[in-house]
C-alpha cells in the first residue's frame, strides 16, 4: 500500500469479509494496535449496516468505502451507491419501529467507537474519523514512566552463602 488513499466497493452484507481485510490492511500499514483496530473495524461494519438497512432490498445495495489519512487521523467515508433508486416496498408500523430501534443501537456504537462520526442528512453517507496522532505520544509516555520506575528500583547484589 503506497498511497494513503484507498477505496473498496462491496455489494450487500455478503461481502463484509472484504471490509475486514480492507480495514486490517490499513491498520497494519498505519501501525495501529489491535485494541484500536477492533474499534475501527466494528464502527466501520456498523456504519455499513446502517446504510444497508436504510433500503429494504439489502442484497442489491452498492456500498463504497474510501480511506484517507491526513494529519487529523484516519478517515473512512462510507457511501451508498444506489442513490437514484427508492424502495417501493411498504413497511408496516411494527417493522418500522423495530428497524428504528436497531438503527439507534448501531448509531450509538458508531458514535461511541469513532472519534468523529458525520452522517449526511439524507443518510447517503457516513464519514468516520479516528484520531491516531496521539497514540504514539501516549505509548512514549508509558515507556518513559516504566523506565523511570525501573531506574528507581534499588538493586541489591546477591550474596553467597559463605559471606
Amino acid at each position: 500500500m503506497k498511497k494513503d488513499y484507498r477505496e473498496l466497493i462491496i455489494f450487500g452484507k455478503k461481502e463484509i469479509p472484504k471490509v475486514e481485510s480492507f480495514v486490517e490492511e490499513i491498520c497494519d500499514y498505519c501501525n495501529i494496535n489491535s485494541e484500536y483496530f477492533g474499534n475501527i473495524l466494528l464502527a466501520t461494519i456498523e456504519a455499513i449496516g446502517i446504510l444497508l438497512s436504510i433500503d429494504l432490498e439489502q442484497e442489491s445495495d452498492l456500498i463504497s468505502i474510501s480511506f484517507d489519512r491526513n494529519p487529523k487521523g484516519l478517515i473512512f467515508c462510507i457511501k451508498r451507491g444506489n442513490i437514484g433508486r427508492e424502495s417501493e416496498q411498504q413497511e408496516d408500523e411494527l417493522d418500522l419501529e423495530i428497524r428504528k430501534y436497531k438503527l439507534s443501537k448501531e448509531l450509538f456504537i458508531v458514535k461511541a467507537l469513532s472519534d468523529e462520526a458525520d452522517i449526511s442528512f439524507n443518510a447517503k453517507s457516513i464519514i468516520l474519523v479516528f484520531y491516531v496522532t496521539s497514540m504514539n505520544y501516549e505509548k512514549s509516555l508509558q515507556r518513559i514512566s516504566k523506565l523511570k520506575e525501573y531506574w528507581k528500583k534499588s538493586v541489591t547484589p546477591i550474596k553467597k552463602n559463605n559471606e
